[in-house]
């Protein structure tokens, strides 16, 4: 009886960790496309030409500053197209973040911390995303061990 039992529980362990790999080479090979791709809409020309001509622009403003508002607005509909295009942005569902998946705020993330790292001061503020997009504590919880994680994860 227990031999019979020890190879039913090997059996379900092993089928378990089949489908649990299964499902996470899934999400791994979702997440080497979206890196592969990401913001690629920005080649596009409903975007490239404002974003390029306004650079300097943004190159002057450090995010979320009213000089950064300003050059946001001066290309308002490329960035409308580039939120439509590109689903780790919350404006790109009609309910924002609430609309996403993890794989999307796993996305949105990183796009934060490179933004974060190419833009002036370098610093990403996470308080300042979490107003901006309304964020809920458990949320915001776990983008902030998330980015703790990744932080530490380059800092190898």
């Amino acid at each position: 009886m227990r031999i019979a039992l020890f190879g039913r529980y090997m059996r379900n362990v092993i089928a378990h960790k089949r489908l649990v790999a299964a499902f996470m080479n899934g999400v791994i090979a979702d997440l080497i496309w979206r890196s592969a791709t990401h913001d690629d809409s920005k080649f596009d020309p409903a975007e490239f030409d404002a974003y390029a001509d306004n650079l300097p622009n943004f190159d002057k403003a450090t995010y979320g500053t009213e000089e950064y508002r300003a050059a946001l607005a001066r290309i308002k509909p490329a960035i409308a197209h580039h939120y439509q295009a590109n689903r780790h942005h919350p404006e790109h569902f009609s309910d924002g973040i609430n609309g996403m998946n993890l794989l999307d705020v796993l996305e949105m993330v990183c796009d934060w911390m490179a933004a974060a790292q190419c833009n002036p001061g370098g610093t990403l503020n996470l308080e300042q995303q979490r107003e901006r997009f309304g964020i809920d504590p458990q949320l915001f919880a776990i983008i902030q061990h998330t980015v703790e994680y990744l932080e530490r994860q380059e800092e190898r």
